[in-house]
């Protein structure tokens, strides 16, 4: 009898042996195979094996053919520098603002290769939701920046309030026309914008406009030039409304490419004592511009400061960390007054 309860005590053990091993490996195959259950919790095991690897940030951003979103993802690969290995960004975006279907593949794909987060500077309010809705779903934070989506479901919102940014620009255009001795009353104001469909753009047309038209009730606005986001087309936008308009005093570009074409115009046309001009964001013409007087001043947001933060705010979330779900961002308005402030030119040469 008691060889017999030894035996019986053996086999059990072995039972227990192998159903814990059947368990291992299941976990293992499934693990290998992708399996893994997906919460929207963080998990600490998860979290200690991904911090082991780097977490791998997907930044998503408008456009590669321009200069201020480059600045963006310098920002964001300059968060991942910082981190010593504990960061690895992986960047993308269609070439040009007015790609919208090319960036919802971009961003679709970016979630099929599974990272661990995702910041994106949308073109479209709508279009890039249900993805972004279906990552943030599967437990990808998802940081947006610049353009606000359609819906709540992202991990944070972080960007400039474009209405009352613009209206910085009415509001400085007064003054510059009362410095000059121009007199705005029954004059024409005109604005060049990239895109009717952005909710980024218009925000800043209807800040601009909003307020220029409080300020000088009888302002006469001429009917918004839409560009597709090209200097060339903001360029002879710009002749045309001159050439017609003898009576413009003011010119306002909704983005740094509309501020190009807008700058080039008034230098061709050697109008600028006569018309005030102003844009949004920064590159180099712009800056030149600036100097030389074809445009008088340009708001410029830290596209730099979005994707470091960014990324930050995705980092953080993966870390179960409290992260706030709407951030404004600071601009500025650069004239030839600040350009050479100290603080001004980080904000136009971020990095350097």
């Amino acid at each position: 009898m008691g060889n017999r309860k030894v035996l019986a005590a053996m086999m059990v053990s072995v039972l227990v042996l192998s159903f814990a091993g059947c368990a291992q490996k299941t976990d293992t195959a499934n693990k290998a195979a992708g399996n893994e259950a997906v919460t929207n919790a963080p998990d600490a095991t998860k979290d200690e094996e991904t911090q082991a690897k780097g977490y791998n940030i997907t930044v998503i951003i408008k456009a590669t053919d321009s200069d201020y979103w480059q600045t963006v993802l310098l920002g964001a690969k300059a968060a991942a520098a910082d981190s010593n290995g504990a960061i690895v960004v992986t960047t993308a975006g269609p070439a040009s603002e007015t790609d919208i279907d090319e960036q919802v593949n971009i961003l679709e794909n970016a979630i099929s290769a599974k990272p661990d987060g995702i910041v994106i500077a949308s073109i479209s309010s709508d279009a890039t939701v249900p993805a972004a809705e279906e990552a943030v779903n599967a437990g990808i934070p998802v940081v947006t920046v610049d353009n606000k989506l359609n819906t709540d479901v992202y991990t944070q919102h972080l960007a400039t309030d474009h209405y009352a940014a613009a209206a910085t620009a009415a509001e400085d255009m007064v003054k510059q026309w009362q410095a000059k001795g121009i007199d705005p009353a029954g004059k024409k104001v005109a604005v060049i914008s990239a895109d009717s469909g952005s909710a980024v753009n218009q925000a800043r047309c209807e800040g601009f406009l909003d307020k220029i038209k409080e300020l000088v009730t009888d302002i006469q606005p001429i009917e918004t030039q839409y560009c597709d986001n090209d200097i060339a087309k903001a360029l002879d936008a710009t002749d045309n409304l001159i050439l017609a308009n003898s009576d413009l005093i003011g010119i306002f570009g909704d983005n740094n490419h509309m501020g190009d074409g807008i700058a080039n115009s008034i230098q061709q046309n050697e109008k600028q004592d006569s018309i005030v001009a102003y844009a949004f964001d920064s590159d180099d013409t712009e800056i030149a511009a600036i100097e030389n007087g074809y445009l008088t001043g340009i708001v410029v947001q830290d596209p730099y400061g979005m994707g470091y933060n960014g990324v930050l705010a995705a980092v953080s979330a993966l870390k179960g960390e409290s992260v706030e779900h709407d951030v404004v961002a600071a601009t500025t308005l650069v004239t030839k007054e600040n350009l050479g402030d100290a603080e001004v030119q980080k904000l136009l040469y971020p990095g350097k």
